[in-house]
């Protein structure tokens, strides 16, 4: 099992949410109105210098469906211009 954490422009939601709906995804925490700066991004501070916010979405997923939702997301961040997506990913050993 795998936990997935999406930090996203806003611009993207909708997208990022469709592309989740196909996945059949069904369980996930989502955090509106994240401020930030990325490596190879503008900062996301939502003032008059540096308009915007993101997005944060984490959810756990089983391993048979993983590769499909990488795969889908992969593209998506593709579609996006590389920048307004990053999906971050590690081994999730326990669930209460």
């Amino acid at each position: 099992m795998k936990m997935l954490f999406l930090v996203y422009d806003v611009d993207y939601d909708e997208e990022v949410m469709q592309t989740l709906t196909s996945c059949c995804l069904t369980g996930y925490t989502k955090w509106t109105r994240v401020l930030g700066k990325g490596v190879r991004s503008d900062p996301k501070l939502d003032d008059a210098v540096w308009p915007g916010f993101n997005c944060v979405i984490m959810l756990a997923v089983e391993d048979k469906i993983e590769q499909d939702i990488y795969d889908a997301l992969q593209s998506l961040h593709k579609k996006v211009n590389e920048k307004a997506l990053k999906v971050f990913s590690w081994g999730l050993d326990r669930v209460i």
